[in-house]
Order: C-alpha cells, then sequence, then structure tokens
C-alpha cells in the first residue's frame, strides 16, 4: 500500500531536513576544520569516519542473525575446487605454525599475531576482483551487473576489521614485514589468476573465509570458556569505539560483541565468493536486494537521526517572548 505525504507534512520536513543536513561539518560532526591553499581540510574523528551510511554500507547484523551463524564447508566438486581447497587447508596449516596459534587454548599474542595478518591479507581479494571486473566491464563495453560493488564492500569491510584489530593489539616489526610480503604476494598472483580464471579467485577466497569463521568462531568459544588465557583477557574488554560506530553496537558493547560480528561479516563472504564461484560469467548480482535493504535501513537513520537533531536544535534556540 502506497503512503501518500501532504504538502503540508513536506513543507514542514524538508527545510528542517535541509537545515540539519546544511553544515554537517560544522555543527554535526565534531571536526576541527582549517582553510587552506586547496580549500577546506577537515579532521573528523576516526569514530565518526568509520560510520559507513555515506559510503559502502556495511549489514549491521541483529542478535538474531548473529545465532544463526555457523561453520559450513563447500565440498570440492571440479578440479579447481579441489586444487584450491587443498591449498588453502595447507595454508591454514602453515599459518597456525608460523604464528604459534593452539586451537584447544589460543595466546593473546598468537591471535594478535594472526588476526592482523589475515584481516590484511582478506582485504586483498575483494579490491583486485572488483578492479578487474571495472577494467573488463570498459573494456568489453558490457555491463557488470552490480559486482564491482559488492566486492569493493567486501574490501572495505575487511580492512575496516583490520583496523579494528589494530585498536586492541599493536603490530610489531616482524608483523608489519609479514603483512607487507603477503600483499606483494597475494597482490600479483590473485591478479594474474584473476585474469585467467574468475572462479577460482572467488573459490580460494570462499575457503579462506570458511577458515576465518573457523577461528573466530573458536576465539569466541575459548573467550567466553573460565580457565581459557583469553577467557581471563578478553572477559571485561569493551569494544573499540569504531567498531561501536561501524556496527551500530550499544555503548557497554564487549571486545566479544566485536568479534561476533567480525566472525558473522565473514560467514557473509564466504557464501558471497562460493556463490559467484559457481555462477555463470554474465549471471546477475544475487546479492543486489541485500545492498539496497542495508542502504535504506542506513538512509532512514540517517534522516531520522537528522530530523531528531534539527528539531532539537530548534527546540533549544526558540527565542523566548516576554509577556507584559
Amino acid at each position: 500500500k502506497k503512503q501518500k505525504i501532504s504538502r503540508r507534512m513536506l513543507r514542514a520536513v524538508v527545510p528542517r531536513l535541509a537545515s540539519s543536513l546544511k553544515a554537517p561539518l560544522a555543527s554535526r560532526l565534531p571536526a576541527v576544520a582549517t582553510w587552506t591553499a586547496r580549500g577546506l581540510a577537515t579532521k573528523l574523528p576516526e569514530e565518526v569516519v568509520a560510520d559507513h551510511a555515506w559510503r559502502q554500507t556495511n549489514h549491521i547484523w541483529s542478535s538474531q542473525e548473529l545465532e544463526t551463524i555457523e561453520k559450513t564447508h563447500h565440498v570440492p566438486v571440479t578440479v579447481t575446487d579441489r586444487v584450491v581447497n587443498t591449498l588453502m587447508r595447507t595454508l591454514y596449516h602453515g599459518f597456525n605454525f608460523i604464528t604459534g596459534y593452539r586451537a584447544e587454548d589460543p595466546s593473546v599474542s598468537s591471535v594478535a599475531w594472526r588476526l592482523i595478518i589475515l584481516e590484511s591479507v582478506a582485504g586483498v581479494p575483494g579490491f583486485v576482483a572488483a578492479g578487474m571486473r571495472h577494467f573488463y566491464s570498459l573494456r568489453a563495453l558490457k555491463r557488470d551487473h552490480g559486482f564491482i560493488y559488492t566486492f569493493l564492500e567486501e574490501a572495505e569491510n575487511e580492512r575496516m576489521h583490520l583496523l579494528v584489530c589494530l585498536k586492541m593489539f599493536h603490530a610489531s616489526a616482524a608483523t608489519r614485514f609479514l603483512v607487507l610480503a603477503a600483499q606483494l604476494t597475494m597482490g600479483p598472483f590473485l591478479t594474474v589468476l584473476y585474469a585467467f580464471h574468475p572462479p577460482a579467485v572467488h573459490r580460494f577466497v570462499g575457503y579462506l573465509e570458511e577458515t576465518a569463521v573457523e577461528t573466530y568462531g573458536n576465539l569466541i568459544a575459548k573467550a567466553q570458556t573460565p580457565g581459557t588465557q583469553l577467557y581471563d583477557a578478553w572477559t571485561d574488554l569493551p569494544a573499540p569505539a569504531i567498531a561501536k560506530t561501524y556496527w551500530k553496537l550499544p555503548d557497554d558493547a564487549s571486545w566479544i560483541d566485536t568479534l561476533k560480528h567480525i566472525c558473522a561479516d565473514e560467514a557473509h563472504h564466504r557464501d558471497v565468493n562460493h556463490t559467484h564461484a559457481s555462477l555463470p560469467s554474465d549471471a546477475e548480482n544475487p546479492f543486489i536486494a541485500d545492498h539496497m535493504k542495508d542502504f535504506d535501513r542506513a538512509a532512514l537513520e540517517r534522516v531520522q537521526s537528522a530530523l531528531l537533531g534539527g528539531a532539537a536544535a530548534g527546540h533549544a534556540e526558540k527565542p523566548k517572548v516576554a509577556r507584559h
């Protein structure tokens, strides 16, 4: 049923919304702005920039959705599936050995090293896929059917995971070296592989995300189990400010709550990449509707915030009329 908005309501709402959004940097955001020769240079607090309503809109997980996240495994069917699955399992066990990660009772130091490297690597494939599809669309003069946006959002989501982890863990010189080495290795490798066989890259990422879900699920379980190293270290840790903004977490959210949202993101990337690896090259993006719902949610929240903020400001600045 279509909702009809009267002209009177529009005349009342639109000016208030416009006035609330007119000077967002000066009034609505806690920013420090200075004029330069090139224009207005504004420094925004990172917890403000973490709000993705104005760019790639991330999904905000409900408590019900978080409870349904589970480990799954795509059974290899093709030769490519078997090759990349074997490669991923080899890398997974090798990574466990290098970082000293023991799933039965992981130490905080092994987890810190593991998550920083994992998230720095996980942010590469999405950007490679989006870039390669972008150039192919230009070169072939064809539509991309909406996948560029999906993979850009995935890359940005993984980068946010990394930034959140860096709020909790220190990146040593050795960690930074491994991050650099991994990027210099994975970037060219995935680019060349995507040029020749895109489904192989997406299947590889699908298996990579399976290991990520396995890792985060284990960390969450151990952090909630008395007697483990993670339980002693993480029980009372609050969520970083940028995590609260990015996933719209409550003020009293914990680090464990943050991990649950990261795990849900990884499960979604797993499903997206396994799905895309099995789709025909000219298929439509089946996740477009989900992006639209996420954007509509973010836009509605932004409008409501602007209206409420404008109404509050108007009420506070209403001049007092003296009675005679």
